[in-house]
């Protein structure tokens, strides 16, 4: 049976609490044989109890949960980059390196497996909060959308793109809440022997110096160096995902076409 892997790198004791919880949760009840990998960079306030959570909620839905954790904080890229070699090492045929605040309604991976099957190398969904990836905006093909996280809501938008918009793909490079690629083609487009990431992006693409290079610009190199390679990225008009977008970044989640939901349970 297909195994797909999700890396989901966490940063703070919130994230674990509450976004990392719903995110696994959504992806175990949808996903089968799916297998979560969770890295967290020295989350302040690290409890045992966190990592014992995030495992019973995988048992509870017959499946696996992972949890590596640094005692020193090294950055995105670091964790992207441990979460693929673990998903190597436990036999994942597919993985997604995401966020930790995506919500996956059911039947969410059927469109991007059938581009993953067609040629493409690198596929991303739809999303709420898709950044600067504008075809990957969910209102370009679903236009009564509004912005919502329960089930029902996900899986109506879902139901609707895969009747509407199944086989339709977006050549364009895509972001990085949600990057999806075959096991094996990670490695073939890796940076160096021990990465797949580039572990520092000190400058832009541009030439200018880059302000949080462990942490930003590592979608962009990777699909830059992968282009190169030959291999095609995508975003995928009958697949979707819920982003609150928002867990790292202050207030900013009061703005925009998404919003940041507290006390999920």
């Amino acid at each position: 049976m297909t195994r797909i892997g999700l890396i989901c790198p966490t940063h703070r004791e919130e994230d674990l609490h509450e976004y990392t919880a719903a995110t696994l949760r959504s992806f175990f009840e949808t996903t089968a044989n799916g297998i979560a990998i969770v890295v967290d960079d020295a989350s302040p306030g690290w409890d045992p109890i966190h990592e014992s959570h995030l495992k019973t909620l995988a048992r509870y839905a017959g499946q696996e949960c992972f949890v590596f954790r640094y005692k020193e904080w090294g950055g995105l890229t670091r964790s992207w980059n441990q979460g693929l070699r673990l998903a190597r090492d436990l036999g994942c045929d597919y993985v997604i390196c995401g966020n930790n605040d995506i919500l996956f309604p059911p039947l969410w991976y059927q469109g991007l497996l059938h581009a993953l099957g067609q040629g493409y190398s690198l596929v991303g969904p739809l999303s709420n909060a898709p950044g600067t990836g504008k075809a990957q905006e969910v209102w370009r093909y679903y236009k009564d959308y509004e912005v919502s996280d329960s089930l029902s809501d996900l899986s109506k938008v879902q139901t609707y793109l895969i009747k509407n918009h199944m086989g339709e793909v977006v050549e364009q490079r895509i972001n990085g809440f949600f990057q999806m690629a075959r096991t094996e083609t990670w490695w073939l487009g890796k940076y160096d022997d021990d990465n797949v990431y580039k572990p520092c992006n000190n400058f832009t693409s541009e030439g200018y110096k880059n302000a949080t290079p462990l942490m930003t610009l590592n979608e962009d190199e990777l699909q830059g160096r992968w282009a190169k390679l030959g291999f095609k990225s995508a975003s995928v008009p009958s697949s979707f995902i819920f982003h609150y977008r928002a867990v790292t970044r202050g207030k900013r989640h009061l703005k925009g076409k998404w919003h940041r939901k507290n006390g999920i349970e």
